[in-house]
């Protein structure tokens, strides 16, 4: 279920002041239980994973690129 973000900053407007901590810790737990997850999943060993078929066309054209955690996506041979 999808609540649209406004919903949500009506709610939080509409909270009596003494209940904004309490709402403030909820959701820094909700937002801390969905980052654990998010690293266990990106941390999990996938072992070894099928190729990938390509199809008919084959790999397509274009420059290979890595990814170097810290940094992100890196095109190899640089900007040519």
């Amino acid at each position: 279920m999808s609540v649209p973000k406004d919903e949500l900053h009506r709610l939080v407007d509409a909270l009596p002041e003494k209940e904004a901590p309490a709402a403030k810790r909820f959701l820094e737990f909700v937002l801390s239980k969905a980052e654990a997850e998010d690293e266990t999943w990106l941390e999990a060993d996938l072992g070894e994973l099928p190729s990938y078929e390509w199809g008919t066309e084959g790999l397509p054209k274009g420059k290979s690129v890595r990814y170097r955690p810290g940094v992100g996506m890196i095109v190899e041979g640089g900007k040519r």
